[in-house]
């Protein structure tokens, strides 16, 4: 069967939502289920549109391919998205759709130096799908999940008050500095600007009173953000500036988004973590959350990487 590369466009839409909500992918793409699961995604300042690509069969669709990019402490960073419908698998169509991507990839944005892609475990055709493209183990990431009774009310350190989303411009270059702050050391944090902030809350599916800013003599200092998904609901992002921690902002922050996403009525309350971030992890867990899925992340040089 021949097959056709074809560059999303915005009429490929309900064409990309059949795909994603085929069983066979749903698993390893949940964020995206929902009225406007992949709305949130395709608004996302970081998704590189001119990448998106589909894949057909006789001109049926069988699979997609994309990329999001990142500028993160250790340089500009692509992180690839590849699926294919199972019964369309071992048919060379994802390696087509990745390969396709890679060579747009050089020149749509040549100062990439590093690339990375992720699969929920267990894989093993991801497992095999990464190392067949040259990508290596960088770290696992970790879903955690609440699975014990109610979670205590925050108690929010002296001199801390907190401030909900408004939309303004002053609050969202407030968040860009603390995120920045909170998240420089991290694997693969992007480095945020105002600009990307105000337009990555502006996405379909971002509720106001879904975030929460700590302040500390006029200065933001931490954050949560919280988001519903299809069967469950997510602390999205939570940090604390490095001159904020020690005092419990970051476990009054994590106890407002438990209680925030269980009023709002998720079914169940999950985050997803750096399995190399003990600090957070300590934290998690005791406040009742434990491992309930594990995603191995790979990475190998992009066109601007060593070598």
């Amino acid at each position: 069967m021949p097959l056709e590369l074809r560059k999303y466009q915005s009429q490929d839409l309900e064409t990309l939502r059949a795909l994603i909500r085929d069983p066979s992918l749903a698993g390893e793409l949940d964020t995206l289920q929902g009225a406007d699961g992949i709305e949130r995604k395709l608004a996302d300042p970081y998704h590189a549109a001119p990448l998106l690509t589909l894949a057909f069969l006789d001109g049926t669709p069988v699979g997609f391919a994309g990329a999001f990019i990142l500028t993160s402490r250790e340089g500009r960073l692509a992180v690839h998205r590849v699926g294919v419908i199972e019964r369309f698998r071992r048919r060379g169509v994802g390696a087509a759709l990745h390969q396709h991507v890679a060579k747009v990839l050089i020149s749509f944005d040549p100062g990439i130096g590093k690339e990375a892609m992720g699969a929920w475990q267990p894989s093993p055709e991801a497992d095999r799908f990464a190392a067949r493209h040259g990508f290596a183990h960088a770290r696992w990431f970790w879903l955690m999940e609440r699975t014990v009774g109610p979670i205590a009310e925050p108690a929010w350190p002296d001199g801390v008050s907190t401030e909900r989303w408004d939309g303004s411009e002053g609050r969202a270059r407030d968040m860009s500095d603390a995120y920045n702050d909170s998240f420089s050391k991290h694997f693969g944090s992007p480095q945020t600007t105002p600009e990307t902030t105000l337009q990555y809350l502006s996405r379909p599916g971002v509720l106001p009173d879904g975030l929460r800013f700590a302040y500390r003599s006029g200065r933001c200092v931490g954050f949560c953000r919280c988001e519903l998904f299809e069967g469950r609901g997510e602390i999205a992002v939570l940090g604390t500036t490095h001159d904020a921690r020690g005092i419990g902002l970051g476990r009054a922050l994590l106890r407002w988004g438990v209680r925030w996403l269980e009023a709002a009525g998720a079914p169940r309350v999950t985050l997803v973590v750096d399995g190399e971030n003990e600090t957070a992890l300590r934290l998690y867990r005791g406040e009742g959350f434990e491992v309930a899925r594990t995603r191995h992340i790979w990475t190998r040089p992009g066109p601007a990487g060593p070598g």
